[in-house]
């Protein structure tokens, strides 16, 4: 039994990282330094999984796993998190107060998802070694990966954070409605130009042609508070 959930566990995770290859960025080259939208269309992307869509791909995996009660699903989720390698850092919007941050402990962990997994399998044995596994190679760590950042908002607002890429560098921004679905991001460059708008589950793969500030605005479409995960490479 355990060899068999083992290898579809094996086979799943290929294709769930299959099907979240980076996409394409919006915007138009710029030639010249400091003239027009400082993104390049011609930038080569990632080959591998990126670890902001490494991130996505194990959110939306947990949230799949919960609602279907899926112990696997939550142990795939687990292993894409610790593959990710994710730290927690504070970024507090330039608009808003203190108590748009929060804090790593209401993120997600490697632990807590493999908790949930054992809980929904009600403690199976197999399930319970799989994902005891899991965290024994969690343990040991990973070196770089995402930046992950937590955030609440009220309705109807805007967060915006100022952050620079570097020119000729690939660079990734996501964001993630941890209990809404009403939350839409939007990048801008120095100049004002618009380098991406995505909506929950937003994603803005780009490769900035010089080093330089870029706006980062968090909308909350809808009417009450909302907690969002905002994660940079």
């Amino acid at each position: 039994m355990i060899k068999t959930m083992t290898a579809s566990l094996a086979i799943a995770l290929p294709v769930l990282v299959a099907a979240f290859v980076p996409g394409t960025a919006l915007a138009q080259t710029a030639t010249t330094p400091g003239k027009g939208p400082n993104v390049a269309t011609d930038a080569v992307k990632p080959s591998e999984l990126s670890p902001v869509k490494q991130l996505e791909l194990s959110a939306t995996l947990a949230k799949l796993g919960r609602a279907n009660k899926d112990p696997l699903q939550m142990i795939v989720a687990a292993q894409i998190l610790q593959s990710a390698g994710a730290r927690y850092e504070a970024r507090k919007p330039s608009d808003a107060d203190a108590s748009a941050v929060v804090g790593p402990e209401k993120a997600e962990s490697v632990t807590s998802l493999l908790e949930e997994a054992k809980a929904f399998s009600k403690n199976d044995k197999t399930i319970v070694a799989m994902a005891d596994d899991v965290k024994a190679a969690a343990s040991k760590g990973r070196v770089g990966g995402g930046i992950v950042s937590l955030g609440q908002i009220t309705g109807r607002t805007v967060h915006t954070r100022e952050m620079t890429f570097k020119g000729g560098q690939f660079a990734e921004i996501g964001l993630i409605g941890i209990d809404t679905n009403n939350v839409k991001l939007e990048i801008f460059d120095q100049g004002g130009h618009l380098i991406c708008r995505d909506s929950d589950p937003a994603y803005c793969p780009f490769t900035p042609v010089w080093t330089g500030p870029f706006t980062v605005k968090v909308h909350n479409n809808g009417g009450g508070l909302a907690h969002y995960k905002l994660e940079t490479n």
